[in-house]
């Protein structure tokens, strides 16, 4: 069960705080449901409390986890089989099932990937979207769990970035 004022990640939207928990009666049935509010732009979002899990909702990565997403982006190599050799919709595809996952780890593992994708040769349109939303999702969890600036751990993931086999000239975070 989650608490009051709770920060939380929400699968494709980040991170988010419990703002109530509320019960209402739909049909028959009085359900109990989370209210949280995503950091990013303020919506609104009810998730039911027995559904939580099936959603993905989850309490943020712990202090003792931080270490091992930048473990993740520091790994040089692409571990994912659909990563160079398949056509960019089918590699969209699978980055967008991690994407969507309740996993940072899994994110982490995507933003690396494209950020290396993106030395060889260019993404494509929906590839470059979905690597920014990467990175957003990183960062902000990151800075909300060691309650630092957004643009320090944009900064620390940026020196790891540099310190893979990267062209000089695609060394910059953007898309």
């Amino acid at each position: 069960m989650l608490n009051l004022n709770e920060f939380v990640f929400y699968p494709g939207y980040g991170v988010c705080i419990v703002e109530s928990i509320s019960k209402q009666k739909i049909g028959s049935t009085e359900l109990s449901f989370y209210n949280i509010r995503v950091l990013e732009n303020n919506a609104k979002i009810m998730v039911p409390v027995k559904n939580a899990d099936e959603v993905g909702l989850r309490l943020l990565i712990k202090e003792n986890e931080i270490q091992k997403v930048f473990d993740v982006l520091e790994e040089k190599c692409v571990k994912n089989p659909f990563a160079r050799k398949e056509s960019w919709n089918k590699r969209f595809n699978g980055y967008n099932i991690k994407l969507c996952s309740s996993c940072l780890f899994e994110v982490a593992e995507v933003l690396r990937d494209l950020y290396i994708l993106k030395c060889e040769k260019e993404l494509s349109f929906a590839e470059k979207k979905m690597f920014e939303k990467a990175k957003h999702l990183i960062i902000k969890e990151l800075s909300t769990v060691m309650n630092r600036p957004e643009t320090y751990i944009e900064e620390k993931i940026q020196r790891i970035f540099i310190n893979t086999p990267a062209q000089p000239s695609n060394l910059n975070l953007t898309a």
